[in-house]
């Protein structure tokens, strides 16, 4: 205890001696614990719990009865002192000036049962049928206040009593009215809170309506899971603080990171406290206890991180609380604290500072007593076992890689491929960090035929070694992340760009929603549309619709086939979405060549498959329940190029549809063509049209979507900022441990230019080693990954070129540019000092 105790002491002792790099190693471990403590304590705050669903859903009640079930059910399920209120829910239009807009409406007393589902935040709840309570979403579309009127689709004007919140939408479309409408509902619409006498079982209620027996129709009954009885039969699956897991993984990866750059500052204390671990060697300290003085030095600093990490942590998700509910759309509880996951997270980041000091302790245990005693650099050993090990772990990384990616499509339990992917991808990078030394080594053999500056910076970085490699690793980690991530989103988007179907022309713009009639027009005039109609469809009173079918035995033989196509490929045909047709809309869908087929009564039909050959097809007419005999007619097929999608399949005259009895159905789509491919700025325009009518939009085929790009340059931004942070820590790290270079150059007559060069040069070489190396630990995994697919991977050329080539050049620049070299009076200070 005593040896321990002394420990410590020059542990602290060392930790102020050195402010600035102990600071450093603090802030290394501080940063990812502050993240961790902070992504913790924000999911289990906007992560609801299984009781706050519950009363989201069935406010103060204990079970409820799903629309469907009968009053004589209800009546002998729930007897004695069982409480029982409807709730109503459904969608209705809300009547503006000109237009309408869909809302929700709900009935139910916010007084009784169902309190906690929704909260009247100014004025009262409706008491009678003539009054409702509206969202503030409502009142800003409406301009309607508490006394003023809202007029709803089938319902009529109604008086506004107050405003109510759904907590969990903030922004929706909510009008609350009185309780009695849910009370006159039909067992199809209202929905039963039950609220069970004190200590009632409700198991046999939930068995008795799945099961209510040969003469009775099962009903849907939920309960509460978040407390009582059936909490434990059903769990809390889903309670806050569920995504924790994640939290502390990811952030491990990152204090990973962290412990490789602090291993490299632990190793330069080594080297600055060489004599003096060679004293306390002399006066009779065993190996342990000089490995001792390196890990109590960890020791105090890791515990100097985690606690300031976890308390910055919450500061700032303190600061981030005020914004949770505009961020989420709903409202959160209080911070909720995790004692257990945030201790975790400290626990990790001390571990990741002792797992920093761990080898260079080790170094400092085994150096001799008189070299110690000498302040010369130790020998470098060897670096040739460091390659056999990395290859050796880099072969182990590639068989996890694909036995993960090969076992992803055969088993039906994710857990263990993800383990053997992740593990592959992290000790892939770690085994190509253990292929450092020996490049290195092999760098400073080359140095003899460089500059001068480049000579000294080869030399120093291959003979530091211990602070060299750490840096390399934690660098190309980072950049071999953008790199696999790159390489992974770009043959995605190859393979979806190599598959892609365009659903419209790109000359058209597709107009949807309840005014998409009455906008289609302004929406024409603002892009210049050379042709645009409404969509019709044919329907068959309020239920049917029309269909076209071509079976087998209908159809002409098909138009060159698809090579390798199977016998019969392609001979059957049904299009379920058609329209009613004019010349109009055949010049909108680039169908205009079929209007005389159109006028003599011949179904036009709209694919993108060039091979169907097709002559004649089979109208069948539904009214809602089943379908009428199939009617013959010519078809005439139009290749548009496009398909699926909200365009119509299959278009016949206004003539052809009175026949078989079909009327115009409600045009909620409306189309435009345009002289020339679709710009942004059209879609734009069409856009700005549209949306002077609630929920009616503009939508065009912008081809494959890449949602990965920007995400994709902001993770190589952050990647390159991270490395260039790292290459500047490294070099001032370099900087401390070259005093007796500095020297050596000074009494030379070297110019502070020379020594700029000279740490610019040291910087450029870390970051080519580095970005050297992070594209094959980069493109590892993701090849693994890719080929137990069969698929091809695309070379990521950006962030590669980000690596190799704008790393050294961003690295370089900015320690020429900010690199202060040690200045003349302070290189001739003491190391230990």
């Amino acid at each position: 205890m005593s040896a321990t105790g002394a420990i410590i002491r020059l542990a602290r002792r060392d930790v102020g001696r050195s402010p600035w790099r102990s600071l450093l190693v603090a802030l290394l471990i501080l940063l990812p614990v502050m993240g961790m403590a902070w992504g913790i304590t924000i999911l289990a705050t906007v992560m609801p719990d299984a009781d706050a669903r519950d009363t989201h859903q069935m406010g103060a009640a204990d079970l409820i009865v799903e629309p469907g079930s009968s009053a004589a059910q209800r009546n002998a399920l729930f007897r004695g002192e069982t409480r029982l209120e409807p709730v109503m829910n459904s969608g209705k239009r809300l009547l503006l000036p000109g237009t309408s807009a869909n809302v929700s409406i709900t009935s139910r007393d916010l007084e009784g049962l169902a309190r906690g589902t929704f909260t009247i935040v100014g004025g009262r709840q409706p008491s009678d049928p003539g009054e409702v309570a509206i969202s503030a979403r409502v009142a800003e579309i409406t301009g309607a206040s508490i006394g003023g009127h809202v007029e709803l689709e089938g319902i009529g004007a109604l008086i506004v009593v107050g405003t109510v919140e759904d907590p969990w939408d903030l922004n929706g479309r909510l009008v609350l009215l009185d309780a009695s409408i849910a009370r006159e509902s039909s067992d199809d619409n209202a929905a039963w809170l039950v609220a069970l006498p004190e200590g009632a079982d409700p198991l046999p209620i939930l068995e008795a309506a799945s099961n209510p027996g040969p003469t009775g129709v099962p009903f849907q009954v939920n309960w509460r899971l978040g407390r009582g009885r059936l909490a434990e039969l059903g769990g809390t699956a889903g309670a806050g603080g569920a995504p924790t897991p994640v939290v502390v993984v990811m952030g491990g990866l990152v204090l990973l990171e962290s412990a490789l750059v602090a291993a490299a500052a632990f190793a330069v204390s080594i080297r600055r406290r060489q004599r003096e671990l060679g004293l306390l060697a002399a006066a009779g300290a065993e190996p342990r206890h000089l490995a001792g003085t390196v890990l109590g030095e960890g020791l105090v600093l890791g515990l100097a991180g985690a606690i300031g990490g976890v308390a910055v942590g919450l500061l700032a998700a303190a600061a981030t609380w005020p914004f949770l509910d505009e961020i989420t759309n709903r409202r959160n509880p209080p911070l909720v604290l995790e004692p257990v996951a945030l201790g975790a997270a400290a626990v990790i980041g001390l571990v990741a500072a002792l797992v920093a000091a761990a080898v260079p302790a080790w170094s400092a245990a085994r150096m001799p007593v008189l070299l110690a005693l000498s302040g010369r650099r130790p020998p470098s050993s060897g670096a040739r076992r460091y390659l056999r090990l990395g290859l050796s772990v880099v072969a182990l990384a590639t068989v996890m890689t694909i036995g993960g990616a090969t076992l992803s499509l055969t088993s039906s339990d994710s857990t263990l491929p993800v383990l053997l992917l992740a593990g592959g991808a992290m000790l892939g990078t770690l085994g190509f960090g253990a292929i450092s030394p020996w490049l290195l080594e092999r760098l400073e053999g080359l140095s003899a035929r460089m500059p001068l500056a480049g000579r000294i910076a080869l030399r120093d970085t291959a003979r530091a070694r211990s602070r060299s490699a750490p840096i390399v690793t934690a660098i190309l980690a980072s950049l071999a992340a953008t790199i696999a991530i790159g390489a992974y989103g770009a043959s995605r988007d190859a393979e979806i760009a190599a598959n892609w179907q365009p659903w419209m022309a790109p000359d058209e713009i597709l107009i949807e929603g309840p005014d998409a009639e009455r906008a289609g027009p302004n929406a024409a005039l603002a892009v210049n549309a050379v042709a645009s109609s409404a969509i019709v469809g044919a329907a068959n009173g309020e239920t049917g619709y029309a269909w076209i079918d071509a079976p087998l035995a209908r159809l002409a033989q098909p138009k060159d086939p698809p090579p390798g196509a199977p016998p019969g490929f392609g001979l059957g045909f049904s299009a379920h979405n058609v329209a009613i047709a004019d010349e109009q809309l055949l010049r909108a869908l680039h169908a205009e060549a079929a209007a005389a087929d159109l006028a003599r009564g011949a179904v036009v039909l709209l694919t993108q498959e060039a091979w169907l050959g097709l002559d004649r097809v089979s109208v069948v007419i539904n009214d809602g329940i089943v379908d009428a005999p199939g009617v013959e007619l010519p078809a005439r097929v139009v290749v548009t190029g496009v398909g699926g999608g909200n365009l119509p399949q299959a278009l016949m005259s206004a003539a052809t549809a009175t026949r078989f009895g079909l009327t115009a159905g409600i045009p909620y789509r409306f189309v435009l063509r345009l002289d020339h491919t679709v710009a942004e700025a059209d879609l734009q325009g069409a856009a700005a049209a549209s949306a002077q009518f609630p929920d009616t939009y503009a939508d065009a085929d912008r081809g494959p979507s890449r949602p990965d790009d920007l995400f994709r340059l902001l993770l190589v931004v952050a990647s390159l900022l991270f490395a260039v942070t790292v290459t500047g820590i490294a070099v001032v790290l370099g900087e401390a441990e070259s005093r007796p270079d500095q020297r050596t150059l000074l009494a030379l007559g070297a110019e502070p230019r020379l020594r700029r060069r000279i740490t610019a040069a040291r910087a450029g070489v870390l970051a080519i080693l580095a970005g050297c190396l992070a594209v094959p630990a980069g493109l590892l995994p993701v090849w693994g990954l890719l080929a137990s697919r069969g698929a091809d991977i695309v070379i990521p050329v950006f962030e590669i070129a980000a690596a190799v080539g704008m790393l050294p050049l961003l690295a370089i620049g900015a320690t020429w540019i900010l690199g202060r070299p040690i200045p003349d009076w302070s290189a001739f200070r003491s190391s230990t000092t």
